[in-house]
């Protein structure tokens, strides 16, 4: 069928000049193709080279693998005339012993854009070309041909299509497509590369990719692909000729299911490389978690929960077993909600969602929550009214021991939209352990926010230095009910945000300020490409430690001037809402809490993590020493 169909455009193309003489060369028919039969001058039009190799030969892609050589067209046009780069269809692997090449084992049209000027005054142009490639079967014979294409320019910029326009149409099916809805990163791993692909829809299928340079991948190795709800990660085996010299891994991936609904097979891929996702041993993940859960109780949102227990503490003076047993309740209370937390988050990511500490104040309906939670402790504090929630009392009953374990429980709610030093390490390597090794990272974390009202309730003797109750407790609970008010007002703040009473993109926008752009995986890989600093801000209206940073830091003169002065690309990622491209990016830079922040210096291939507290000089210092 295929020879008939050949033979017809051969009679085809002694009557019509859009069709260049058939050649064959090397087990190959090849010809030169126009899918029009005129042209116009300020227009692109396209033209193809068909080939066509014998039965088990096969010609080469444009990385051709482990062995083999791309076509190559070299053209002699008018001056007024351009051609463009070759445009591939994705291709097929071969393997052919223990090498495994990039080509075409069918019937292939290579596409060619051609741009004529606008103010050429040609009337005729011919399109000579210069065609050299290579066939192989078990053994491999180079092929080489000329083309003339005489076509016709016409004034009008209506043209016609002739019989060949079917095949063009059929070719471009098979072109690679751009898809903003996929992205992609990659990491290394030892000798292999981690590409990480996230698609819109459900992960379906086995994915090959056929990398742009021969010298990042072992071709004839297995590619292994795992798939996790609408994620892929395809294991490459990194090649003994890589350099460590790549910022961007280029290529094409073909889903034999296809990508998306239209059914496109194969996608262009620009995978930033990023760094490996931290891994820690369990003891330290277990000590950084304490540390981390220790430090929370400084935290504005917990500091005065706390406080209040402590303030009851000094006040009633209960007995030391009494006041050790509901200081357990607390502490079990904690743990509970951390645990019902972390299952949670084990959940979500064995149904292959990414999540992260605070991604419940992704929800405006749980943001309202925990709003109306402080509101009601401030209001304890001004002593509108009394009630024992938080409070250990004298009673021992049933009530004052629910009362400590709801305390615990609302200290891990207002806790969750912070992240303590050292957590961010902690819970990464909870949430990328089995889970039972993660249910022992996050108990730390609950033993670390309980730990101190543990220990004054078991040695009361360290409060000694307290002055006796008096006007001056009342004055600090009217000053930890007004850091409460606070935090009602920022969290109805961000209530607004997400569910759009207020505009989202006002976060970060500033004229005085560091001009931010959107986070997206292309636009760094973009920047980063053309040797700009690049600073990403992985942040959340919802994230205490963000705002603050945000405000003291990168707002700070010294640190805009910097920024300004080195032309340095800075990226926000804003995690107010589920975003799930700054979810998986956060998975990658081996972070599943914010804030990070993350710097590569100009033309470097590794990302600098800078410290979830920073300060000016930490930022300046990293920009000083690119």
């Amino acid at each position: 069928m295929k020879r008939f169909f050949l033979l017809l455009l051969f009679l085809t193309a002694s009557l019509n000049p859009a069709f260049a003489q058939n050649v064959y060369q090397a087990h190959t028919h090849v010809q030169l193709l126009a899918e029009q039969d005129t042209v116009a001058a300020g227009n692109t039009f396209w033209v193809g080279i068909d080939f066509l190799p014998d039965e088990g030969w096969h010609f080469y892609w444009q990385n051709p693998g482990d062995s083999g050589l791309a076509p190559r067209i070299k053209w002699d046009l008018p001056s007024s005339v351009r051609a463009g780069d070759i445009q591939w269809p994705f291709p097929s692997h071969i393997n052919l012993g223990p090498l495994t090449s990039y080509g075409y084992e069918h019937e292939t049209l290579l596409l060619v854009p051609i741009t004529i000027d606008k103010n050429s005054s040609l009337t005729n142009i011919n399109l000579h070309a210069h065609v050299d490639w290579l066939t192989c079967k078990d053994i491999c014979i180079p092929g080489k041909a000329e083309f003339n294409l005489p076509l016709t320019v016409v004034k009008d910029s209506v043209v016609a299509f002739n019989s060949a326009k079917f095949i063009f149409d059929k070719a471009r099916q098979g072109l690679p497509q751009v898809n903003p809805s996929i992205t992609s990163q990659v990491f290394i791993n030892g000798n292999q590369w981690h590409l990480l692909i996230q698609a819109p829809s459900q992960a379906q299928g086995e994915i090959y990719f056929y990398p742009l340079r021969d010298d990042v991948i072992e071709h004839a190795q297995p590619q292994i692909t795992r798939t996790a709800s609408n994620n892929f990660e395809v294991l490459l085996t990194k090649s003994h000729l890589y350099q460590g010299d790549l910022k961007v891994l280029e290529g094409v991936a073909v889903n034999p299911n296809g990508w998306d609904e239209q059914g496109t097979k194969a996608i262009i891929i620009q995978a930033p490389v990023v760094e490996e996702p931290l891994h820690i041993s369990f003891l330290i993940a277990c000590l950084f978690a304490l540390i981390g859960g220790l430090i929370l109780n400084l935290m504005p949102c917990v500091l005065p929960v706390l406080s209040i227990k402590v303030l009851h503490l000094i006040e009633r003076h209960p007995d030391k077993r009494i006041a050790l047993r509901h200081s357990l309740l607390y502490a079990l209370g904690i743990l509970a909600s951390v645990w019902a937390l972390a299952l949670l988050l084990f959940i979500l990511k064995s149904a292959g969602q990414f999540a992260g500490w605070g991604f419940q104040f992704q929800s405006p309906i749980f943001v309202i929550a925990v709003a109306l939670i402080l509101f009601v402790l401030s209001l304890n504090l001004f002593g509108v009214f009394e009630f024992s929630a938080p409070a250990i009392s004298g009673l021992s009953g049933a009530q004052g021991y629910q009362a400590s374990f709801i305390s615990g429980i609302i200290t891990t709610i207002v806790a969750s939209p912070c992240t303590a030093p050292f957590m961010g390490a902690a819970l990464t390597a909870a949430i990328s352990q089995p889970n039972l090794v993660g249910f022992g990272i996050f108990t730390c974390l609950g033993l670390g926010l309980a730990l101190p009202f543990i220990i004054l309730s078991a040695f009361p003797s360290l409060l000694s230095f307290v002055p006796k109750p008096g006007l001056w407790m009342i004055r600090l609970k009217q000053f930890f009910g007004i850091i409460l008010l606070v935090c009602v007002i920022w969290l109805l703040w961000v209530f607004s945000l997400e569910t759009g009473m207020s505009n989202l993109s006002s976060l970060h926008q500033s004229s005085n300020e560091i001009q931010w752009q959107a986070y997206s995986p292309m636009a760094v890989s973009e920047a980063r490409g053309q040797g700009k600093a690049v600073f990403i801000d992985f942040t959340a209206a919802w994230c205490i430690n963000c705002q603050v940073n945000d405000r003291l830091v990168l707002q700070s003169p010294d640190v805009v001037r910097a920024f300004k002065e080195n032309s340095i690309s800075a990226f926000k990622a804003d995690w107010t809402k589920y975003d799930p491209v700054i979810t998986k990016a956060l998975a990658i830079f081996g972070r599943n809490s914010i804030p990070v922040y993350v710097y590569y210096a100009p033309n470097a291939d590794t990302p600098i993590i800078l410290p979830q507290v920073i300060t000016p000089k930490t930022i300046l210092e990293k920009i000083q020493h690119q």
